[in-house]
């Protein structure tokens, strides 16, 4: 482990990242107290975006699976026009979300 007071570490700056890289440690001390410690960043691997968009989207199919699909709105739809039709209300299937009238 190396230590190093701030002041010094701003004129070592490349030198003691050098030390990080190699694996050595650096604790960085103001008035003799350690404030910072630089270490090497471990080697992982970031997966890809589209790694991450496929484990997404096999995680979407999963939760698919488990929990089913509704009805589409078409269905839906179909389903409560009687029930639209016996209140006396003409929905219309306006993609705005509206119905006539308004």
């Amino acid at each position: 482990m190396h230590t190093v007071p701030i002041h010094q570490a701003k004129s070592q700056l490349s030198e003691l990242i050098r030390a990080v890289e190699q694996g050595e440690e650096v604790v960085l001390t103001r008035h003799g107290k350690r404030v910072i410690r630089l270490i090497k960043e471990p080697e992982t691997e970031q997966p890809s975006i589209e790694a991450r968009r496929q484990a997404i989207a096999q995680e979407l199919q999963a939760l698919r699976d488990k929990v089913g699909r509704g009805p589409s709105f078409q269905q839906f739809w179909d389903e409560h026009k009687g029930e639209r039709d016996a209140r006396g209300e003409a929905w219309t299937q306006d993609p705005k979300g509206t119905h006539a009238g308004d």
